[in-house]
């Protein structure tokens, strides 16, 4: 398969010239395209679009399936996308492009669907569960793991943290402190972080609002690996 021909390509080449402002337009574009760089496959997915997202949603799933379609270019995994196991993730990530409001999220859901197409037959359910718990954390929940994954992650997590306020402080500002410390709960409680680290990863000391020296938090091996299959890590 030449360059031109590639999914990735075609889908890119057809949407940026220009096919109308209709999401439906768009999306048919989207399917004509991706069905001629892998057969069958723009109407397989044009199909699980039709039934499942509502019309003015189009416009994120046609920028999803454009990003999906260079992910899966890259990993030379076109061919497998047709593949009935891999349904289920294209249809995951579909529906989650739909709610997706910033391209970024859409590019972190293509990376992630992408990896899953082109993982073992005996790997896909794992994938689609990872899939499903990114679902579950938001972009800024996904930029609080990168910094605790870094080994710098001292410096990171205090330029994440929102800036100590007075007593008096309105309520709609300490708010921001507490949703800061609930992502922190949530990415535990998915399993993301850990407050203990594994075996073989030294302990880390932090100062405590409360002055005093804490461990952790840790990043998980499924906290790693969810990283890696959006882009943020290796």
């Amino acid at each position: 398969m030449t360059a031109a021909a590639t999914p990735g390509a075609s889908l890119a080449k057809t949407v940026s010239a220009g096919v109308g402002t209709n999401a439906s337009d768009r999306l048919t574009a989207v399917a004509r395209a991706l069905s001629g760089a892998v057969p069958g496959a723009g109407s397989v997915l044009a199909e699980v679009i039709s039934t499942a997202i509502p019309n003015q949603r189009l416009d994120r799933v046609s920028d999803f399936l454009v990003l999906l379609a260079g992910e899966v270019d890259r990993l030379s995994a076109a061919e497998k996308l047709l593949q009935p196991s891999n349904m289920p993730l294209v249809e995951e990530g579909i529906a989650q492009a739909a709610r997706a409001f910033t391209q970024a999220r859409r590019i972190y859901l293509a990376r992630c669907v992408a990896h899953g197409v082109d993982a073992d037959e005996v790997d896909k359910l794992n994938e689609l569960k990872i899939l499903r718990l990114l679902d579950e954390v938001g972009d800024d929940d996904l930029l609080l793991l990168d910094a605790v994954s870094d080994p710098q992650a001292s410096e990171k997590l205090e330029a994440l943290k929102p800036p100590q306020l007075p007593a008096n402080a309105p309520d709609e500002d300490r708010a921001k402190g507490e949703l800061h410390h609930a992502s922190f709960r949530k990415l535990i409680a998915i399993g993301f972080l850990s407050s203990a680290p594994y075996a073989d990863e030294p302990r880390r000391r932090r100062p405590s609002k409360y002055g005093t020296l804490e461990d952790g938090p840790y990043i998980s091996a499924l906290g790693r690996m969810v990283l890696a299959r959006v882009g943020l890590r290796q």
